[in-house]
This record gives structure tokens, sequence and C-alpha cells, in this order.
């Protein structure tokens, strides 16, 4: 159960405020709606990752 860092308030992850904007889901806390997380959606257009050598 997450908890905001602004009010202190403790919610069920089911409770939390969720938007999409541009890509990103942005969680914000039902009490005082201040951003707790944002998240990328979906899968980068090109992949950077390289094998080590």
């Amino acid at each position: 159960m997450p908890t905001c860092r602004n009010c202190g308030e403790t919610c069920d992850a089911a409770e939390l405020t969720r938007h999409v904007s541009e890509g990103w889901l942005v969680v914000h806390c039902p009490a005082c709606h201040a951003p707790l997380g944002s998240y990328r959606l979906g899968t980068p257009s090109v992949d950077r990752m390289r094998n080590a050598e």
C-alpha cells in the first residue's frame, strides 16, 4: 500500500487516481492529488540494449 509523501495518507492501489498523458501513466494521491509516480507505457521504438563484451 503506497503512502503519499505529501500528506502521509496510506491508500490501496485500487484507490489511486490515474491518468494517461503523452504515453505516460501518472498516478496521484486520492486525498491531496500529489503525484506519486509516472510509468512509461508501451515499449521503446528502438531497443538500445547491447550485449556485454
